[in-house]
């Protein structure tokens, strides 16, 4: 007899039927006006790891939410990994607050900004910020060629889900709920100690201690 039991495979699986670890990590993302705004993830994974012309990771998100309409409108976003602090994480979970529009809940906003290496390299154009307490932040391009997704369009005022005819695979809106994005690294961030670390040979010792969530 197996020494495993069989658990029924529900919505949400990967927090209601398992103990799957993932990243907790802050999205900096831009508003219509242009301006950038933060709110917490986990569902991120690499996509595209070897043999493309370029380096991809894939986030799964609620289609209404405001990480995805932004990105729909936008296309580019950081992914800040911050250390694992009582008062980080605490920051995060408030980010993460259902209903909150972005004016709301950037108005208390406790970590600082900078300029990323995009904005550097092209300060005529709009880039999300870099929040400064992290340890690592990826600079990311939604590649809504893929899929056939560059015709996806934000949700209109008050609607809460998409009603679309056919919907996509892989890449821009997947379900009525559902979105799943496709994300080009334009430039990996890390602080110095970090760097140095990869560079020179990591030690158990240079390894930074990131949250962790388990659904």
């Amino acid at each position: 007899m197996s020494s495993f039991q069989n658990l029924r495979i529900v919505d949400n699986f990967y927090q209601t039927s398992l103990f799957f670890p993932m990243p907790v990590v802050i999205i900096s993302t831009l508003t219509e006006d242009g301006k950038t705004t933060c709110g917490p993830c986990s569902l991120i994974q690499p996509f595209y790891a070897a043999g493309k012309d370029y380096y991809a990771m894939l986030l799964s998100a609620r289609s209404s939410s405001n990480t995805a309409q932004d990105l729909i409108r936008r296309k580019r976003r950081v992914v800040n990994f911050l250390p694992d602090r009582p008062s980080y994480f605490k920051e995060t979970v408030r980010l993460g607050w259902p209903g909150d529009a972005p004016e709301e809940k950037m108005k208390d906003f406790k970590f600082r900004f900078e300029k990323g290496r995009s904005a550097e390299e092209d300060p005529e154009g709009t880039y999300p910020m870099v929040i400064r307490e992290a340890v690592q932040a990826l600079e990311r391009t939604w590649m809504d060629t893929l899929d056939g997704a560059e015709s996806d369009q934000p949700l209109a005022e008050g609607q809460d889900h998409y009603e679309l005819e056919k919907y996509h695979d892989f890449n821009g809106i997947t379900s009525p709920y559902g979105a799943h994005f496709v994300l080009r690294i334009d430039h990996i961030l890390m602080k110095k100690p970090c760097h140095d670390a990869i560079v020179n040979g990591v030690r158990s010792r240079d390894f930074p201690r990131l949250p962790v969530d388990c659904g």
